[in-house]
């Protein structure tokens, strides 16, 4: 089932929405005030890249800390 993000157009509220699939109704009114002006948000993903190592001593090459190299 997927989980979709939402934002009311009038109080600001955002909140999500559990349908039961992608094409199920969206959902008709906002938690918060009622308002029927929902739109559905872009959502964002958690994307993992690979940067390479810093090899002139600004920073951890492993954690990216600035401050140097992590404890670990």
């Amino acid at each position: 089932m997927p989980v979709y993000e939402y934002i009311c157009k009038s109080c600001g509220h955002e909140f999500e929405a559990l349908l039961r699939s992608m094409s199920s109704k969206e959902p008709g009114m906002c938690p918060e005030c009622n308002a029927k002006t929902v739109e559905r948000k872009m959502s964002t993903f958690a994307a993992q890249h690979s940067a390479p190592r810093s090899t002139n001593g600004g920073g951890c090459g492993r954690c990216g800390d600035p401050g140097g190299p992590c404890s670990n």
